[in-house]
């Protein structure tokens, strides 16, 4: 099943990609940096992120607007990219963990065009978006002696949520993610909300 779901996200990657031939160039470019919080109700030992990332997505198809609530808007297909740093919360007979998680996903995006709603204001789109892909992910811990170990793992890695388009370039995307699989002696899989703040180029 977890192969399955990472094929699905190469073939996202791959229909974003070719989805235009005749216009290759994507149509969204934003950077993306927020903070994340992971089960915050349970003993795992990073609960606070900080994220930092890219996303590239094409146009693959659209609805013209011509009035509002008509369903109006663009579907995207693309990259979601990402470097996380869940930080050391919790330590455990004076053992610190530090997590760093690199998840590589295929994403699709449907944006609901609003400029013809009545008190959007600022607010030019808004829709939900659905990112699969590999997290390739580095994980250190220090006793308390000083003493460092590492591993890798690579996980099935996630993501489902919601983006907010504004005028000159802003927005907002916030959703909940995780990664599953790839169970090591420092990690197990990790379930987060995250809330980013982007800007398009």
């Amino acid at each position: 099943m977890k192969k399955f779901l990472v094929l699905a996200a190469v073939i996202c990657c791959t229909f974003g990609l070719f989805a235009k031939i005749g216009d290759p160039t994507p149509e969204i470019i934003q950077l993306t940096f927020g903070l994340g919080a992971a089960d915050l109700n349970n003993e795992n030992w990073n609960q606070l992120g900080l994220t930092v990332g890219a996303d590239i997505d094409w146009n693959v198809w659209e609805k013209a607007t011509t009035k509002a609530h008509d369903g109006s808007g663009k579907m995207y297909a693309g990259l979601d990219l990402a470097a996380q740093w869940w930080i050391p919360t919790k330590h455990a007979d004076g053992f610190k963990r530090h997590m760093i998680m690199i998840p590589v996903q295929g994403n699709f995006m449907y944006l609901f065009d609003t400029t013809k709603m009545k008190g959007a204001g600022p607010l030019t789109a808004v829709g939900p978006w659905l990112s699969m892909g590999v997290g390739l992910n580095v994980f250190t811990g220090e006793d308390a002696k000083g003493d460092t170990d590492a591993e890798f793992a690579a996980s099935f890695a996630w993501g489902i949520g919601a983006q907010l388009s504004f005028n000159n370039n802003w927005g907002l995307k916030a959703g909940f993610g995780g990664n599953a699989g790839g169970d090591t002696y420092f990690y197990h899989s990790h379930d987060y909300f995250m809330a980013e703040a982007t800007y398009r180029f």
